[in-house]
């Protein structure tokens, strides 16, 4: 563990110097009250804040009020575990002023006895001057043995001072041994209270993770109910929306059946006006008959006195005509010459038609050519057109699908929501696709209404019971917003101009097939096929037909007739690019097929298609998935953060495997072997076998 940074500046307690040790000690006491106060203080400020800010979020408070908790556990460790080594350095210092002490004794202890001994060596010294001089062997015997005790006496205060050096010695030895004993027991607390902290603070961390996991929780629940009474507030506002919505329709449709009310009234008075006019009119031209009469009378008598006058010029021109007879005879000569001139011209003129004619069917065979090329060619790439488009759109519908699945298992599975197939999903199901060159409708009539096969059946059968009626009767309408039913004579005419110059959309198997039939049989056999072909499936669609096969009369004479036969093609293209009945509801999805005989498609809606299938997903959801993916990076930032604390972890483990590994080399070693008491003597048992286990 890494003690705090203001101990790497400054006094330390490791410094060679004794006044720098005992300032660091002081700096260190100083500080550790310090921090004591601010703990306090530290406390009570967390307190305030709590109270003071109402805003922040219970996660942001708890994450605050844990990492205050950890970095006071973390602290209070590393003052606990670098205590141990603070000791150590104190005993060490203790040892060295001890050590120095007994030197300095020992220093004057053998200073004395040197001094001494030179006395004594001197004294010695001059006795075996004056042992010369002495000439009686008792007194020189008395003079060497006292000279003998001398010298046995000084030898045997060096032999004390070296015994007791080595009594010193030999406790240094035991002081050696006791203070490696003390330091693996040093170490062994160091270790202690390390296995200790980080047991302490591994269950610091669980806890606080545990309150944060759950003030997340708790902010996520507040958060799930205050976004679900909004979305039940809007829900709210929308069906009150809806309700004053309908509630409009029904007022408007009200006030249109009073307008139609109105408008019925108003033409039956025009009618009655224009029908006493014309009625005045007839009489004003009887008036006019009869003085045209009396007109003829006079002009018949005056045309008798004009017949003699010409009579007499008859007779004037016949002198007149031999004359011109001459002069013809005269001419014919001039006629002659000029149809020989013309003969020839005629020949020449013969010659370059036949050659311009040549050319111009050399031509038209190369534009019929050419055309007929662009025709496939233009088939082609509408059929390559479509083989994209499709391929295109199964991969979108694909991706969209998958899409909304991906958005329902976040909602049910991440989010805990209950999740509903959005509105934007419906063009999964075929809701404003445009339709392809040569891809009809398809399309399946709802149930209230008749089939257009049984509703062409009635129509047949209505106009054979009624006879062949007048096609310019007035149209019958009744109270409904979907348009007017015509009459039935009126709409079997239709009905057969439209076999008449539609018969090339039924195959031509099948017309030889209906030929055994009665008329209304055939004809209701190809208004089968060529209703499949144009999109008519509803009796409704017959009456919309209808609409484009007749041409309305003027306002003076309302009435009815049906449209030349060569616009009939015209009618046909026009009811289909407007579009099919909207009673229809699209069906699944099939194959297209192209044909070659389709008019050119309307392309104005692709875009809004393409947009519709790429936005599948509402702007709601999305919303939802961002503030998910929020939530996940910040969890996958805890996780990181957690990741880094267990490998400081193993890093410290294997710090702590490392300083064993050398605790048993060091004990191990065979330098022990030549000491009297080895270290491995003073260390227990149990530690022993736990080193062996360990290595």
């Amino acid at each position: 563990m890494s003690s705090p940074p203001e101990e790497s500046t400054g006094p330390s307690v490791d410094s060679k110097k004794k006044d720098e040790r005992v300032l660091a000690r002081r700096e260190r006491i100083i500080k550790r009250n310090k921090n004591a106060k601010h703990e306090g203080s530290s406390v009570n400020q967390v307190k305030d804040e709590s109270c003071e800010d109402k805003k922040t979020g219970k996660s942001r408070k708890q994450i605050t009020v844990s990492n205050q908790r950890i970095e006071k556990l973390r602290y209070d460790g590393s003052e606990l575990v670098t205590n141990v080594g603070v000791a150590a350095m104190a005993r060490e210092d203790a040892r060295k002023v001890d050590e120095e002490k007994s030197n300095k004794e020992r220093r004057e202890k053998l200073e004395a006895e040197v001094k001494a001994s030179m006395e004594r060596f001197e004294e010695i010294t001059k006795r075996w001057d004056s042992a010369h001089a002495v000439k009686v062997p008792q007194a020189l015997d008395d003079m060497m043995t006292n000279q003998r005790e001398l010298i046995n006496s000084m030898i045997a205060e060096k032999e004390k001072i070296i015994q007791t050096f080595q009594l010193e010695l030999k406790a240094k030895d035991d002081q050696y041994v006791k203070d490696l004993k003390k330091q693996a027991e040093d170490i062994d607390l160091i270790i202690e209270r390390m296995n200790a902290q980080i047991k302490n603070l591994q269950k610091a961390y669980r806890e606080e993770l545990t309150k944060i996991d759950q003030a997340f929780e708790s902010e996520r629940i507040e958060l799930l109910d205050k976004q679900r009474q909004e979305w039940e507030n809007h829900m709210q506002q929308r069906s009150n929306k809806e309700i004053d919505y309908l509630k409009e329709a029904e007022q408007r449709v009200e006030d249109f059946s009073s307008q139609l009310q109105h408008l019925r009234v108003q033409d039956a008075e025009e009618y009655n006006m224009v029908k006493i006019k014309l009625e005045t009119d007839v009489q004003v031209l009887e008036q006019q008959l009869q003085a045209m009469r009396a007109t003829y009378q006079l002009n018949s008598e005056k045309l008798d006195y004009n017949f003699q006058v010409l009579k007499k010029r008859d007779e004037e021109n016949t002198i007149t005509k031999s004359q011109q007879k001459r002069k013809i005879t005269r001419l014919q000569d001039t006629l002659n010459n000029l149809k020989g001139k013309f003969a020839k011209q005629e020949s020449s003129f013969r010659e370059e038609n036949q050659q311009l004619a040549d050319v111009y069917k050399r031509i038209t065979d190369q534009f019929k050519e050419l055309q007929k090329k662009s025709k496939h060619f233009q088939a082609t790439d509408t059929k390559k057109f479509i083989d994209v488009w499709v391929m295109n759109e199964e991969e979108a519908t694909d991706l969209a699908r998958k899409v909304l699945d991906e958005d329902r298992i976040i909602f049910t599975q991440q989010i805990g929501l209950d999740w509903g197939m959005p509105e934007t999903s419906k063009v999964l199901e075929g809701e404003g696709r445009p339709l392809l060159a040569g891809e009809p409708a398809k399309v399946t009539s709802t149930s209230s209404l008749k089939s257009a096969k049984a509703a062409a059946d009635d129509i047949i059968r209505a106009a054979s019971e009624a006879g062949s009626g007048n096609l310019e009767q007035s149209r019958s309408t009744f109270g409904t917003d979907k348009g007017h039913v015509y009459n039935p004579v009126l709409i079997k005419s239709v009905l057969e101009l439209l076999c008449a110059e539609a018969d090339f959309l039924v195959e031509k198997k099948l017309v030889h097939l209906l030929t055994p039939l009665e008329h209304d049989e055939r004809l209701l056999m190809k208004l089968d096929s060529i209703f499949k072909a144009i999109g008519v499936d509803t009796e409704e669609d017959i009456n919309r037909l209808t609409e484009y096969f007749i041409v309305k009369g003027d306002e003076a004479h309302e009435s009815t007739s049906l449209i030349h036969p060569n616009q009939v093609l015209k009618a046909i293209r026009l009811f289909v690019s407007e579009g099919a009945s909207p009673n229809r509801v699209l069906t699944q999805k099939q194959t297209v097929e192209f044909d070659e005989t389709a008019a050119e498609r309307d392309s104005g809606n692709d875009a809004n298609y393409w947009q519709r299938l790429a936005q599948i997903l509402p702007k709601t959801h999305e919303r939802k998935w961002d503030a998910l993916l929020t939530g996940i990076q910040k969890y996958h930032n805890v996780l990181t953060h957690r990741s880094k604390l267990i490998e400081e972890t193993d890093k410290l483990q294997n710090q702590n495997s490392e300083l064993r590994m050398l605790l048993q080399q060091y004990i191990g070693s065979r330098v022990n072997q030549d000491l009297q008491i080895p270290p491995t003597h003073t260390i227990p048992t149990e530690m022993l076998r736990d080193y062996a286990i360990d290595s």
